[in-house]
């Protein structure tokens, strides 16, 4: 894969730094939420979301404004955090597949490290997969304190927590006081009924449960003498489970939040830079002085954490393919621009099951019935798509208004229809490329 930073698009990555024989590897613990988009936190901004714990941590470590995941769907996405490498290159972009024997992920470096792994709950890489882990509890009633107690003393440890929060179906008094639904983060790409702001306050209810058990967590490594040799990571596997967000390319479904926690780094710290999930995995093994997976298409920031030094990223790429139903798009995101590739622009907007079953979807539909929804929410409901979208993210990031086929922006159009189309040949895609003609013609 060394030929995706051939032309420096997506940068040169880090030089391989292992640590010093007198400094052991890290205790990496890696927290990851289910259907959590970045806005929802309140280190990101949401002053009524009730996080303590989470935005304690960014308090004392870093928040990353810009990280964005590879598929705005669970087990794909979760798969390129595995591999390092996006879902179509490893046979994994449709939903529920379970993670082929043959790729090695980051879990086998850090065992031939040393490490000694665990996992708690949701991994949704399939049931062999598990195994590979050395130590796996499925139960959401299963002590964390268990991985500690049999955990090998003398061994640096990989934990991974994966959180079912604020994944759906939603159920009232999941956390109390609950939200106030008057008061929740209304999205601007969804109408405001008193359904959906239920909806909206459930689902807020869900983060802050998920919240105070990452609080549990911390106070345990304390409790353990463990919290100043282990790093913190906590994201989430991919955007908030409504329409026009989980499912879709749009920044929503794609955006979110990324916190780490390093032990004596500079507290309070925000990178702006653009990160992909598949930069995780990468971290991790340069944290751990372990080699680079073979298929790897992330790099290490680890440069930002340490202060060594980081050559930012232009682009992040997404993909999203087969759910309960297929639809194959692929996206680039630079600071400034999103261009979206309908690659079946006639199929019209299908929420996922869960999404569909919810009350923000059923008020939706009820405004379209009535004719009450507004030109930047019919969007949801019309028969086709375009098959090209392209968003200033600088003057329209709610993603409103498609500048596609429009004269002065002909320029930026072809430039990153260009560089999709290159990524997803570079990362053998089975979707025709995204620029007409490619690469002949261009």
């Amino acid at each position: 894969m060394n030929g995706l930073t051939r032309r420096g698009f997506l940068g040169t990555p880090a030089a391989f730094a292992p640590p010093s024989p007198a400094a052991p590897p890290p205790n990496i613990l890696f927290l990851i939420s289910d259907d959590h988009t970045a806005a929802d936190l309140g280190c990101y901004g949401n002053t009524h979301i009730h996080t303590p714990h989470l935005d304690r941590l960014a308090a004392r470590g870093a928040r990353f404004a810009n990280c964005f995941v590879t598929s705005p769907q669970c087990s794909p996405n979760r798969s390129a955090l595995f591999t390092g490498a996006t879902a179509h290159t490893t046979n994994t972009s449709r939903l529920h597949t379970p993670m082929p024997p043959w790729e090695k992920t980051f879990l086998d470096s850090l065992k031939e490290r040393g490490y000694h792994t665990g996992a708690y709950r949701k991994i949704h890489q399939g049931e062999e997969f598990n195994r590979r882990f050395d130590f796996y509890r499925s139960n959401p009633a299963a002590s964390f304190a268990e991985f500690f107690d049999q955990r090998p003393a003398r061994q640096p440890f990989f934990l991974h927590i994966g959180f079912t929060d604020p994944h759906r179906p939603y159920r009232p008094n999941a956390f109390q006081p609950p939200h106030d639904r008057a008061k929740v983060r209304l999205p601007n790409f969804l109408p405001d009924t008193p359904e959906i702001r239920e909806d909206l306050g459930l689902y807020a209810d869900y983060i802050a449960r998920m919240d105070a058990e990452c609080g549990q967590l911390l106070d345990l490594l304390s409790a353990r003498g463990l919290a100043d040799h282990t790093i913190i990571f906590f994201t989430a596997d991919n955007g908030m489970p409504f329409p026009g967000a989980k499912g879709t390319c749009y920044d929503p479904g794609l955006h979110v939040p990324l916190l780490v926690h390093w032990p004596g780094k500079p507290p309070g710290v925000v990178h702006p830079h653009l990160i992909s999930h598949v930069d995780l995995p990468a971290t991790w093994l340069d944290l751990a002085g372990a080699p680079a997976l073979p298929k790897a298409q992330g790099r290490s920031f680890r440069g930002l954490l340490d202060g060594s030094g980081y050559q930012p990223r232009e682009a992040v790429f997404s993909e999203r393919n087969w759910h309960d139903n297929f639809d194959p798009i692929r996206s680039i995101r630079t600071t400034r621009h999103k261009l979206i590739f309908n690659a079946a622009p006639h199929f019209p907007y299908r929420p996922a099951w869960d999404l569909a079953d919810s009350l923000t979807w059923k008020s939706y539909q009820a405004l379209a019935r009535q004719g009450k929804l507004s030109a930047v929410h019919n969007r949801l409901v019309q028969p086709a798509r375009p098959m090209v979208e392209i968003y200033d993210l600088a003057d329209d990031p709610d993603e409103f208004r498609n500048l596609a086929g429009r004269p002065e922006h002909a320029a930026i159009q072809v430039e990153l229809q260009k560089k999709l189309a290159e990524w997803m040949e570079q990362t053998y895609d089975f979707l025709p490329p995204s620029a007409p003609g490619w690469p002949a013609r261009l």
